[in-house]
């Protein structure tokens, strides 16, 4: 069991936003949308197939406004951008693992 030393009175201000307690990595939504331009440059030098490259820049832009509104992505949007972009990628490429690390950052 672990055992967390705040230092202080645990108050609304030391917990984080709506009550939870931030423990762990917290620039997720900032790596998140880094990999997913990564993703999209990955699939153009790879002169992958114009409809992955667009679900790409879908899955890109979703992230960023998303970010920029303060809002969680649209999880349709990204599951069929995710979805169209690794069907067919082959085991071990950088671009599944790229996708596959994606979301996994947007399912913690």
């Amino acid at each position: 069991m672990g055992t967390f030393n705040f230092n202080e009175k645990v108050t609304a201000g030391i917990i984080g936003d709506h009550g939870t307690v931030n423990v762990g990595q917290q620039d997720g939504a900032a790596q998140t949308l880094r990999l997913a331009a990564e993703l999209a440059r990955w699939l153009r030098e790879q002169d992958a197939d114009p409809g992955r490259i667009r679900a790409a820049d879908d899955l890109h832009g979703e992230l960023d406004r998303a970010a920029q509104q303060g809002r969680p992505a649209e999880p349709g949007l990204i599951r069929r951008s995710l979805e169209t972009i690794t069907l067919g990628l082959g085991a071990g490429s950088g671009g599944l693992a790229l996708a596959q690390e994606i979301s996994r950052l947007l399912t913690n």
